[in-house]
Formats: structure tokens, sequence, C-alpha cells
């Protein structure tokens, strides 16, 4: 997989969402739907953060970037269920994937067996391939309510962050060019 493709189309998709998310009326629901997809596609990443950055660093207030943050961290947060599900019921498809990934997520149900939602939120907070603890969650059979709010709260604060550092990153360009002479 090229990341250079999946960098690009990240770019393009930002770009369509900041001039549609405020000229129409389904901007901000389709954000929150394309951020549900982008999350439930199981080791087929969709990079999302570009989008929330440049939609948030459009936004008219920092209230409304960080809106649009918990717009795409509930989206998301929504997707990785699928992961869950499939750790729950895709056993045949984890037959499929491959004894080092398989290994993987055996070791991660380990660490959730004993302190569950601190790793599931860290795994939704930072950059981590978060598919590998949800469909771990899912064939521990780990209650689907706090896996849920887990992956919730730290998906929030990461798209928060996102939007919150694109809105201040656009505040923050005038004076930077001040600074540097341009």
């Amino acid at each position: 997989m090229d990341l250079g493709f999946i960098l690009q189309g990240s770019v393009e998709a930002a770009n369509f969402f900041s001039s549609f998310v405020y000229a129409s009326p389904f901007g901000i629901p389709l954000l929150f739907l394309f951020s549900i997809f982008a999350n439930a596609t199981v080791f087929f990443p969709i990079i999302i953060e570009p989008i929330v950055l440049l939609v948030a660093a459009l936004a008219p207030n920092i209230w409304f970037a960080l809106f649009i943050g918990f717009i795409a961290g509930t989206g998301a947060a929504i997707g990785e269920m699928t992961g869950y599900l499939l750790g729950m019921f895709g056993v045949e498809t984890l037959r499929k994937m491959g004894k080092k990934n398989v290994e993987k997520i055996f070791e991660i149900g380990e660490k959730l067996a004993d302190r569950g939602m601190p790793i599931i939120f860290i795994g939704a907070l930072i950059p981590f391939p978060f598919d590998l603890i949800g469909i771990a969650a899912g064939m521990l059979k780990y209650d689907y309510k706090k896996f849920f709010a887990a992956a919730w709260a730290g998906k929030a604060i990461k798209f928060g962050l996102v939007a919150v550092i694109g809105f201040l990153g656009k505040e923050a360009l005038p004076w930077l060019a001040a600074f540097l002479g341009l």
C-alpha cells in the first residue's frame, strides 16, 4: 500500500470537506458519516486527521472548531466498533489474517484483560492501529459499553486536539509570517 497515495487522497478529501462543510447544510452530517466510514475500514487506513485539521482551520471560532473535533471523534468511535464486532463474530476472518497479526491481537488481548479501559483509551488517543485493540476486545467479549466509552473518550480528545491545532495554526500564520519577515 502506497502511503503517498493515502495521504494525497486525504488532502483531496480535506479540500472537498472544507468547502462543503461551510457551504452546505449537509456538510457536518457528511463529515460525521465519513468519520464513521474511515474508522470502520478494518486494516485499510483512511487518514481523516488532515480533513479535521483543515475544516477546523476554517471554523469561525474555536468553539466551532472543537465541535468539528467532537463530531469527528464521535464518528470515529462508532466506526471502530467494526473491529470489535469482527473480533466477536469473525473468527474465520482472523484465521486468514496471518500468524503475526493474530499473535499481536492475542498479546493486546492479554493487556486488555488486565487494564481494559486505559489501554483502549490510550490506543484511541495515539496514532496506533486501533483495529487490533477492537478485535482483541471483541474476542475477549470485553464489555462493549466500556469499549465504546473508552474509544469515544480517546477519539474525541484526539480529534478535539487536531481541531484546535488546525484553528490555532491558522491564527498563527500571520504572526509567523511577520516574525520571519515574509
